[in-house]
């Protein structure tokens, strides 16, 4: 029997409300704890408590306060106590921590939420917060490599070229870590370049992503048979979130949103969000030696499609272009989304999910985060799945945080 009762009240400003009535002891404290991880899943990071009907707390009840206290700070959010009952206020006095509780600075608040949100703006159920970080931001995108060639398997030495991670550098493509052909041709497969790691799922069967980041001396290189490379900084920042009813939000639609927000026709971007399912495909043979990947049967051995909508409630980092211009340099490259007014190409990488700050002004620590504390899943290059009757979609997401910056021009690279 639950010894503590939690009723939620919402109010502006993403903020929650718990009135909390009963005993907060051993025996209730993993309800405290497990209705916090739904709140922080659905964006919730400034909590309030109302414990005036609180009888008992014991030590076990402190430590999961003073543990939720750390999480959301550590999330750039607050925990706070608005109204005690006698007892609670008197045992926080005793162990020192009535000022940890204490609600936050509103004049703070309010200055960091005018720092953050420059342009609100709700659509499909989503509220979506756009922050200007750098206004005279743009890349150039580099395309290298024939992505076309990739049917008929038949890559060889001369198509590669060996590329380095950087700090503020970024790409997708096909390639795996190593430094020469001899050493990677039997695992080239989907890879992720961001801001010095890189990330790819080897072709050779093992169906198992591998990592290298670059610390110090150690540079971590990859053998790529094509690929889109481009690099910060980002000239915005846009935060997506739920209202009450949204279920998840198509990529289409939030690239879209994105477009009318800035005005780019053609914009690359770096994305950390939480899936409403992935809909996407990767190799499972190499493609060298001459053989032919979608040729029917051996399709179905060769490459990996989603059967359903994958990794749902999974974190996720993705990265690729987006352009409404089909005469793009690099339209090669590109495949149309789901109503075939924007092309892209975009290369997720999955984790297990976990909590992330809302305010980072830039992708680069979070993803460092994910890759020590999380662990790396999967990677996919997504697709829209449009067959008549039988055809899953596109990927969704719950919420997330998308870094944008302009594509100035392109330039190959072949």
């Amino acid at each position: 029997m639950i010894s503590l009762d939690i009723q939620r009240e919402d109010q502006q400003d993403q903020r929650v409300l718990l009135h909390c009535s009963g005993r907060l002891d051993a025996t209730s404290t993993d309800h405290l704890t497990d209705y916090m991880e739904r709140l922080v899943r659905e964006g919730k990071y400034q909590v309030a408590l109302d414990l005036s009907r609180i009888e008992y707390m014991s030590s076990a009840g402190i430590r999961a306060l003073v543990v939720q206290h750390k999480n959301l700070q550590s999330l750039n959010g607050h925990f706070y106590i608005i109204r005690s009952s006698d007892n609670v206020a008197q045992v926080l006095a005793m162990v020192g921590m009535s000022d940890m509780f204490s609600p936050p600075d509103q004049k703070a608040a309010v200055q960091a939420k005018e720092e953050i949100q420059d342009i609100v703006k709700e659509e499909d159920g989503y509220v979506f917060r756009m922050q200007e970080l750098d206004k005279q931001a743009s890349t150039t995108v580099t395309c290298s490599g024939e992505p076309q060639r990739i049917a008929d398997g038949d890559y060889t030495q001369e198509d590669t070229r060996i590329i380095a991670s950087a700090r503020g550098k970024f790409a997708l493509g096909l390639g795996a870590i190593g430094e020469s052909f001899p050493e990677c041709s039997g695992r080239l497969g989907e890879y992720l370049l961001l801001n010095g790691m890189a990330a790819y799922l080897p072709a050779d069967g093992s169906k198992k992503p591998d990592y290298m980041i670059s610390h110090g001396k150690l540079v971590a290189h990859l053998t790529e048979v094509y690929g889109l490379h481009f690099s910060g900084p980002f000239s915005h920042r846009v935060v997506f979130e739920p209202g009450q009813e949204a279920r998840g939000l198509e990529l289409s639609s939030l690239a879209h949103l994105i477009s009318r927000l800035t005005g780019y026709r053609t914009w690359a971007f770096v994305m950390i969000a939480e899936s409403a399912g992935l809909i996407g495909t990767s190799i499972n043979v190499s493609p060298v030696g001459e053989r032919s990947l979608f040729a029917y049967p051996g399709v179905k051995d060769a490459v990996r499609f989603t059967t359903e909508p994958a990794h749902l409630r999974m974190q996720t980092v993705s990265a690729g272009i987006v352009s409404r211009d089909s005469g793009a340099v690099c339209r090669d490259f590109l495949r149309p989304m789901k109503d075939n007014t924007l092309l892209a190409h975009i290369h997720t990488a999955v984790f297990p999910y976990l909590p992330l700050k809302k305010n980072d002004p830039s992708p680069d620590d979070t993803i460092s985060h994910l890759l020590e504390e999380a662990g790396l899943t999967d990677i996919l290059h997504l697709l829209c799945d449009d067959r008549p009757l039988s055809g899953l979609g596109e990927s969704a997401f719950l919420q997330g945080v998308c870094w944008v910056v302009p594509v100035e021009k392109f330039i190959n690279d072949r």
